[in-house]
């Protein structure tokens, strides 16, 4: 066999193991890259879940703006109408402070009034009756009786800006003259004006039962009938 011959199957022989080899290295290649694209698939596939899922989020969370939205607007509308409702009432609030301005003064103006009197608590009443001396005048038959005090006590309680009644009580042959306030805090009271007693006078009840002695004193049944007929209250 010639040289040449020789160096020809030599060289084929090499190149067929070249070529091998070179398949082989080019096969790996290819499944590494098989491989590759199978992960970059992979990869894909679980980007493009996890963008559908924060897709969803976002819509989930644009639906959720949009309630938020529509939620304020609700508020600041209704913010609104409580700022309307406020200037209304700071308005009336205003107009109401000026008219109980112009009330306190005009009250004002009454007080200061020599002929004003207003009606005192039942404490005041006390207090008067404990300073007024007419309780010390002398009863005088025919001259100075019930009437006379009744009408001293009446005059010096409005001296003092204090309303006060001369009241009438009728008897059935006679009458007694005596005084009444109407407190604020406890209604009409009843005070005989020759002792100062407190009187709860009833119609048909005895006039003498109806006194509230003062301690250590009682009082006992009149000669004379005074069984209350009627009860006359004269402002």
């Amino acid at each position: 066999m010639s040289k040449k011959l020789i160096a020809a199957i030599v060289m084929l022989t090499l190149g067929i193991v070249f070529f091998g080899v070179s398949w082989g290295f080019t096969q790996q290649d290819l499944d590494f890259t098989r491989t590759e694209l199978s992960n970059t698939r992979l990869a894909l596939d679980n980007n493009k879940r996890e963008l559908l899922d924060t897709k969803d989020e976002l819509s989930i969370t644009t639906a959720e703006l949009q309630d938020t939205k529509s939620y304020l607007s609700d508020i600041e509308t209704e913010l609104q109408v409580t700022r309307d409702n406020l200037s209304t009432v700071e308005t009336e609030l205003e107009e109401t402070i000026a008219e109980l301005e112009e009330t306190m003064a005009e009250l004002s103006n009454l007080q200061a009034d020599p002929f004003y009197l207003h009606n005192p608590t039942f404490e005041e009443v006390i207090s008067f009756l404990s300073e007024d001396k007419t309780d010390r005048n002398r009863y005088i038959e025919d001259e100075y009786v019930c009437s006379h005090f009744a009408r001293d006590v009446s005059n010096n309680a409005e001296t003092q800006g204090i309303r006060c009644a001369f009241v009438d009580i009728r008897f059935p042959l006679s009458a007694h003259a005596i005084i009444a306030f109407d407190t604020t805090d406890q209604g009409m009271v009843y005070f005989d004006p020759i002792t100062d007693e407190r009187v709860r006078p009833i119609i048909g009840k005895q006039y003498w039962r109806c006194i509230e002695p003062e301690p250590g004193y009682y009082y006992e049944k009149p000669s004379f009938d005074d069984t209350i007929l009627d009860i006359v209250v004269i402002w």
